[in-house]
């Protein structure tokens, strides 16, 4: 008897032993791979560390860390360590995965698509489902496809200003030229550009438009001409009506109407960019980003306001994404999903900081009345505003160096439109090839 009663719990200890082998196997090969498949990341009561890693000042990190207290509050067993990553971000963040020491959550803007490429960051999908999150109610769509790839969403989007116009108002009625409006079109932009341009004799005092070269700025009229930079295959555009003629505006504005600044001219003011000479009252329209509210907000004696971009734009943005390689992923959504709740997102707006990505916040009357410098201006104009769906790619930087580098000349005058897009063309062909 005592026999069979020894052999009977033997062979039941056996059977829990391999009951509880197969489940622990499952959570740790979770965890290993960095499957997010259900939540399947155990959560437990006790507390977890987290990193987060970001770019920006200190006083980024201290809002960050604002708001994370807010999260805290009903995640008390999740404590996040914010680490300010300065000088070459992508780098230092590679260098730390490919170390064995990753973040689990990483601050990402455009090249986020690299990182997904690399299976270095996870999709979100199934803990947006599984939380019950209504992705429509927290954001806009354009804004939401930001951090799309290949169907998947790998970001909750944090900050997302979309750039608009800046108009000096005082000389918009000074040359009786009515307030810009988002039913514009680039005909109405020239056409308002050549009034607010005044020359002394031979020389330009003051310029209608300040475009400049910086992609956002002419990667916006291509897609505002129905154009793109790829097909429905992924296979490059550029040699195409739609990006030349908005090349061949820009060129024009400078060379043809000099309704902007040639880059000689630059040059010639110092190589000073588009907001300082906005302030100077050089230039009466500008396109740009939320940072420069800030900046203007401390310049006495200019009367200016914002204006959505005639047509379609883009957005700068950052959102917030999850490593592979983190041992607590579910805690790790459960951060960056409060970071985009209307509470912690609110410290954005109070503080200055930026647009933030989500819709009530973006249509809060904290963000849409609140005043710079004494002054109430059309903050309206980032949420009236319509994003294209930019290009982005897991390439993006070595297409924007075969795009850059023949456009220079361009800009310059010293080279035509024809070349400059057939050359563009092949580069990025044998790119993608």
């Amino acid at each position: 008897m005592k026999r069979k009663l020894g052999f009977l719990m033997v062979m039941m200890l056996v059977v829990v032993s391999v009951l509880s082998g197969c489940g622990g196997g499952n959570n740790n090969s979770d965890k290993a791979s960095g499957s997010n498949e259900g939540g399947k990341n155990a959560v437990s009561d006790k507390p977890v560390d987290l990193t987060l890693t970001m770019w920006g000042s200190e006083s980024d990190k201290k809002v960050m860390e604002q708001r994370l207290e807010i999260v805290k509050k009903t995640n008390p067993n999740i404590n996040v360590n914010v680490l300010l990553v300065a000088g070459d971000y992508d780098q230092k963040v590679q260098t730390m995965i490919a170390g064995g020491t990753p973040p689990d959550i990483m601050m990402i803007a455009e090249n986020y698509q690299v990182y997904a490429s690399k299976e270095q960051i996870i999709p979100l999908d199934d803990f947006i489902t599984s939380s019950n999150l209504d992705m429509k109610a927290r954001y806009s769509d354009d804004i939401a496809n930001l951090m799309s790839y290949q169907g998947k969403q790998y970001g909750m989007l944090d900050r997302a200003g979309a750039m608009v116009l800046f108009y000096n108002k005082d000389l918009f009625d000074k040359a009786g030229v009515a307030y810009p409006t988002k039913e514009w079109t680039q005909k109405e932009l020239l056409e308002a550009a050549k009034k607010l341009t005044v020359k002394e004799g031979d020389k330009t005092v003051q310029w209608g438009y300040y475009p400049g070269s910086w992609w956002p700025q002419w990667m916006q009229l291509v897609y505002q001409n129905g154009g793109s930079l790829f097909d429905a295959n992924n296979k490059p555009t550029f040699d195409t009506p739609q990006v030349r003629d908005a090349l061949q505006l820009l060129n024009d504005m400078s060379y043809k109407y000099g309704t902007s600044p040639t880059t000689t001219e630059i040059a010639d003011m110092g190589n000073v960019g588009a907001d300082p000479l906005f302030a100077q009252g050089k230039i009466a329209m500008e396109t740009t980003g939320f940072w420069n509210i800030g900046s203007l907000a401390k310049v006495e004696g200019i009367n200016w306001d914002i204006s959505p971009i005639w047509g379609q734009t883009n957005a700068f943005f950052n959102g917030l994404t999850i490593t592979k390689q983190s041992k607590h992923q579910e805690e790790a959504f459960k951060v960056i999903s409060g970071l985009t709740e209307l509470d912690a997102q609110m410290p954005i707006i109070e503080s200055g900081q930026d647009a933030p990505a989500t819709k009530p916040a973006l249509t809060s009357d904290a963000f849409v009345n609140a005043e710079y410098g004494g002054k109430k201006i059309n903050m309206a104009a980032f949420s009236d505003s319509k994003l294209y769906a930019e290009p982005l790619n897991p390439k993006w930087n070595e297409m924007m160096k075969v795009i850059d580098d023949k456009l220079a000349p361009f800009f310059f005058n010293e080279a035509t439109l024809d070349d400059t897009v057939k050359q563009i063309q092949q580069g990025l062909d044998k790119l993608y090839k």
